[in-house]
């Protein structure tokens, strides 16, 4: 089978490897070179790294619509799929015309539920225990296609983005494969049932912790942005202020009132904090400027900051 692969994220990497096995992919479609790091250099994203490697052509539009180059460049290539994870950008409904088969999508969420760009990070925003793959056929409605295969996994406590992203972009190659003998079959999929809900792009004002929330809450959202945005509060002191990054967090107290939220509840050998409802204890945190530390090492250089000072 003749395919194009559309991703710029490292998620898809899983189900490349898979296709190089069993398809000819013809390219790969991915985002333009990015500056990246301290002195944003440009540096190409992975799948473009890992096409590069294993020979693929890569194709990087800086646009899509309007571009009648590029398009009239995919239709020479007469593909039978277009394969899409992850690719950032919405297809204009001219290119998914093109495949003899059909366009289809990997999204790493149960559908209808979290439709958009970021459905993993606001499943565990939201404290969601249950979590998916589908694979659905790509239409002009964002993520409402007809699902073609699914399957669920369930979000563990100690998941954050990391590992959950990980669990999703492995089990994201048995559905492919589960979704591509049903499509030998003829099977035209499965209309989408259930109650929709959306995964929009994620800001950076994301990350900003609002002590007034539950701990529970607090903690779910520390752990769903810790590769992006990351989540920040300000610490405010004699001293003035400084913003601090939380990286990682556990649930001290799920109930219960323990003071003003964003005063510190207990600063021997530990930081824990009040929340609206609960208190949260805070394992690793970065102050801007300066390396990593986890709490203890940090509660040792700064215990009169933080003995005097509160989070907002």
């Amino acid at each position: 089978m003749k395919i194009i692969y559309w991703g710029s994220s490292a998620f898809g990497i899983p189900c490349l490897e898979t296709l190089k096995k069993s398809c000819q992919i013809l390219a790969v479609v991915t985002s333009p070179d990015k500056p990246k790091g301290r002195h944003l250099k440009i540096t190409p994203g992975p799948i473009k790294i890992w096409a590069q490697n294993n020979s693929i052509l890569v194709l990087q539009p800086e646009k899509l619509k309007g571009n009648t180059e590029f398009l009239n460049i995919l239709k020479s290539f007469n593909p039978d799929l277009f394969i899409i994870i992850s690719y950032g950008k919405i297809i204009p409904e001219e290119y998914l015309k093109i495949p003899k088969i059909a366009p289809i999508n990997v999204h790493p969420s149960l559908l209808p539920k979290y439709r958009g760009s970021a459905p993993i990070e606001w499943a565990l925003i939201n404290g969601e225990r249950e979590t998916g793959v589908s694979v659905i056929f790509v239409t002009r409605d964002v993520d409402a296609g007809n699902i073609i295969s699914q399957k669920s996994i369930i979000i563990e406590d100690q998941d954050d983005i990391f590992t959950l992203r990980e669990k999703l972009s492995n089990i994201a190659v048995e559905v492919l494969l589960e979704g591509f003998n049903k499509l030998k079959d003829g099977f035209r999929g499965k209309q989408q049932e259930g109650k929709v809900s959306y995964a929009p792009k994620l800001k950076k004002t994301d990350g900003k912790i609002v002590w007034a929330g539950s701990a529970t809450s607090i903690h779910n959202r520390i752990r769903a942005l810790a590769d992006w945005p990351g989540t920040y509060t300000f610490l405010f002191s004699k001293k003035g202020c400084r913003m601090i990054k939380i990286i990682s967090s556990i649930v001290e107290k799920d109930t219960g009132s323990y003071g003003l939220p964003g005063r510190f509840v207990d600063l021997n050998k530990k930081i824990l904090v009040a929340c609206g409802e609960g208190m949260l204890r805070i394992e690793r945190l970065q102050e801007q400027g300066k390396k990593q530390q986890n709490a203890l090492d940090y509660l040792n250089g700064h215990f009169h900051l933080l003995k005097d000072g509160h989070l907002e």
